[in-house]
């Protein structure tokens, strides 16, 4: 009897060692965990003795619940309380609330809902991040094409106003037109935010394009691997201007559970590394880092 459409559309994304599965699960849950309850504690530091009250308490909860994920007993409770400090947050800082936030909370409800030890649920999780991954990816580059601020430029004109951007980007474009695209303050009447270098032209369409062919190329077996290193490659390049370190930081760890291989033991210290190294930046002892 021929096998439910569904069901063979939802295994595209498998293939996998079993054996490894629920250590690398597992690592990769603790990564996020680290990132979100890192992610507090950033965001609290520049504000300390400024915070709005239910800020500290979810402070707190992220705290306490980030430690007892650790504990295997505790550990569905803590997820669950993590994931609805999360939806608090999202809640009050609505509509300003950062898009990498609904990516964590579906992570935490996953991790909350589903065992990494379990043959069952452990294959459920790891389809359900991948698939994740996929649909981001996707509807990131649908999304840029659709609106079409990427066709022509416009997005990228608009953000070399950004220091930050026109450090890593500008030297694509004549001195002129650099300037003249840094002094638009995006008032009205300002413009146009038309770039005519050829260069950053490609940059752009380039971003949007990948993002479509890098889904589907995460799915076929045979493409995977190398669609897992461009995807990174993109990724970092896209961090690197954007210095969405949280953001960055998650989804790099989901791209890796594409590997067979257990790639999250050893990025579960890479991202508790880079976590520490932006806590003693918050802190004053390292220079001053834009990040977000």
């Amino acid at each position: 009897m021929a096998r439910p459409f569904r069901s063979s559309f939802a295994e595209l994304v498998d293939g996998d060692e079993p054996a490894l599965r629920a250590r690398r699960l597992a690592a990769f849950e603790q990564g996020v965990v680290l990132v979100v309850v890192a992610e507090y504690w950033l965001r609290a530091i520049p504000k300390w003795g400024q915070l709005a009250a239910h800020y500290d308490a979810l402070l707190a909860i992220a705290t306490v619940a980030g430690a007892l994920i650790l504990a295997r007993r505790w550990r569905r409770p803590a997820l669950l309380a993590l994931a609805a400090a999360h939806v608090v947050l999202l809640w009050t800082e609505f509509p300003s609330s950062g898009n990498h936030a609904y990516l964590e909370l579906y992570v935490l409800l996953l991790a909350a809902l589903l065992r990494c030890d379990d043959e069952q649920e452990g294959r459920l999780y790891l389809r359900a991040v991948r698939w994740l991954v996929v649909i981001v990816l996707f509807s990131s580059g649908i999304q840029k094409l659709a609106h079409g601020y990427w066709l022509h430029g416009e997005y990228l004109a608009f953000s070399l106003g950004s220091e930050t951007y026109r450090a890593l980007i500008g030297w694509l474009l004549p001195a002129d037109e650099l300037a003249r695209l840094a002094g638009l303050r995006g008032e009205v009447g300002d413009g146009p935010y038309r770039i005519a270098s050829l260069p950053l032209l490609v940059l752009g369409n380039t971003t949007w394009l990948a993002e479509i062919l890098l889904a589907p190329a995460l799915c076929w077996r045979r493409t995977r691997p190398a669609a897992m290193v461009l995807a990174l490659l993109l990724l970092a390049a896209i961090e690197t201007v954007a210095r969405e370190v949280f953001f960055g930081l998650v989804f790099a760890s989901a791209i890796l559970l594409f590997a067979r291989r257990d790639l999250q033991t050893p990025a579960r210290g890479l991202i508790a590394l880079a976590l520490a190294l932006l806590a003693l930046v918050r802190a004053g002892i390292l220079p001053e880092v834009t990040f977000y």
